[in-house]
Formats: C-alpha cells, sequence, structure tokens
C-alpha cells in the first residue's frame, strides 16, 4: 500500500509539472486503450494495463499509435517520457527492441525481426530501444534516432555504457541492459525552434542519464506535416521477448523534458525511483 501511494506521489509530481501541454496520457496504464484512443496493430495488444507491443514468441510484429494526428508544436515541438520493461527473452538472444515513432501517416506496422515493427515506414522519425546486434547495428544494446524507415541510426549510444547483452555469461541480466526485466523510464524532448533533439533514459535503481544531446535534426521537414501519428513499435525474430509499455505520457511542447534537455531535479529523480520500483513491485503482485 504505501509503495502503491509513493508511485502515485511520483506520477502525480510529475504530471503537475507539465499537464498544461499534455495531449495524451495514459500515466496511469493502457487498460481499454486499444480501439479507443490507440490503433493497435500486428501482434500488438493490451495485457492487464501494460500495452504488449509483441509477446516473448518468433516471428512477431506490432504497434500501437494514436488513432488520429497529434498537432504538435512548433516546428513539431513534443516531449514524451514512458516506462518500458522487457521480459522472458529466449530464441538466439534477446530480440529486436523497440521504436518510439512520429510518423505522417498510418501505415501503421513495419518490418519484423531486426525491422523493429519501424522498417519502412516513409515520413518518421523513430528512437529505436534496440535489444539485438544484427548487421547494420552498432551493437546489441543501444539507443539511437532514425528516419523514413531505415534502421541505420544517425547517431547512437550505449545506456549507461554497456554495449555487449546477450546470453553468453548471462550478460543480458546485468544493469545497463536493456533486456534485463527491470523498469526503464525513457524522457525524450524536441524543441522544434531550436531542432534539437535530446534522450534520457532511467533503469530502475539506477541513476538518470542522458544519452543524446542537443541533437540537430529538422523532424517538421521528414514528417512533411505538424501533425504526427505516434506511438510505438516492436518486433521478434528468431530471439524474442516480451516488449511492454507500462505508461505513457506525451506534450506538444517542451514541458516533460525541458528546454535543451535539462533533467529533472534531484527530488523529482528520487520520486521515479520510488515510482519504478513501486510499479516493479505491483506488477509482480499482480502477474504472480
Amino acid at each position: 500500500m504505501i509503495r502503491t501511494l509513493l508511485a502515485t506521489a511520483a506520477l502525480a509530481a510529475i504530471a503537475s509539472q507539465a499537464q498544461a501541454g499534455i495531449v495524451i496520457n495514459y500515466a496511469g496504464g493502457f487498460s481499454g486503450a486499444c480501439g479507443s484512443g490507440l490503433s493497435c496493430v500486428g501482434n500488438t495488444a493490451v495485457n492487464g494495463s501494460v500495452l504488449r507491443l509483441t509477446p516473448a514468441s518468433t516471428g512477431q510484429a506490432g504497434a500501437g499509435y494514436s488513432t488520429t494526428a497529434i498537432t504538435l508544436g512548433a516546428g513539431a515541438t513534443f516531449s514524451t517520457s514512458f516506462q518500458f520493461q522487457l521480459t522472458q527473452p529466449g530464441g538466439i538472444a534477446p530480440a529486436d527492441g523497440i521504436t518510439f515513432v512520429l510518423a505522417q501517416g498510418t501505415s501503421g506496422l513495419g518490418g519484423a525481426g531486426g525491422g523493429m515493427g519501424y522498417q519502412g515506414v516513409v515520413n518518421s522519425v523513430a528512437i529505436e530501444f534496440d535489444t539485438y546486434w544484427n548487421d547494420f547495428d552498432p551493437n546489441s544494446n543501444h539507443v539511437g534516432v532514425d528516419s523514413n524507415g531505415s534502421l541505420s541510426s544517425a547517431i547512437w549510444t550505449s545506456p549507461y555504457g554497456v554495449s555487449s547483452c546477450d546470453f553468453g555469461s548471462n550478460s543480458y541480466l546485468a544493469d545497463g541492459c536493456m533486456s534485463n526485466g527491470k523498469v526503464w523510464s525513457a524522457f525524450i524532448n524536441y524543441d522544434g525552434t531550436t531542432q534539437k533533439l535530446n534522450v534520457s533514459v532511467q533503469q530502475q535503481g539506477l541513476a538518470l542519464v542522458q544519452l543524446i544531446t542537443n541533437y540537430s535534426i529538422d523532424i517538421a521537414s521528414i514528417l512533411g506535416t505538424n501533425d504526427a501519428y505516434v506511438g510505438f513499435t516492436a518486433a521478434t525474430g528468431a530471439g524474442l521477448e516480451n516488449h511492454d509499455i507500462l505508461s505513457w505520457q506525451l506534450a506538444n511542447d517542451t514541458s516533460i523534458v525541458g528546454p535543451g534537455g535539462d533533467l529533472p531535479e534531484p527530488a523529482d529523480l528520487a520520486l521515479l525511483g520510488l515510482a519504478g520500483a513501486a510499479a516493479l513491485w505491483a506488477g509482480r503482485r499482480r502477474r504472480g
């Protein structure tokens, strides 16, 4: 009960800072979201209160994105935060990961396997959270920026400097590996007036880290519009895992993550850590 209250308080504190610009709000989970607010295609479905982009089976691909186009701020300004959890890896390796995507149209679902449900989606920008080392990837644990359906990231980095996460010596269980089963929080901020993109992540139990800082990209030009369908994609191939989104908020301003990628204040970080721990505890109780 105490942990649940702490999680609720933390989410409320974060939401209160960003409420003015919030246009998508699944801070409390995704119950009933598919078909009512979200278009869920391929293998994506709501599992309890979780948006399960793909189950832990081979050859899956799925996407969940807004049913209507979201009007972004000037120059496609937006900010977003979400929690994800990747569990039950199997097959040849944990695979393949998720993307957060903004797209002009509703083509919805891209390639499976290494395509991460995003490959081939034109007029789009995606932030990939990639957990498998394909030939075109730098390693098996990286966050990158993609556009126009290509998974060859224009810029990338590995969370907490951890680049190798697979079944060898169970390295995927290590802190910093996105497939380690822990709750991860992601914060993405784009200021369309400066055309600068910032991405930060926090693994449950670790400090928040900024992975991409002031990356120059003209998102409005790539999309060809200021109204975008936004959401998530994922896929599995011969490797697999559950790709779950636990919560999500999106604003059409920079209020969720501050201009220039300012990180939350230390007090907010403590709340985030408590919220992540409480969410995981509650989830395990529900699934136990």
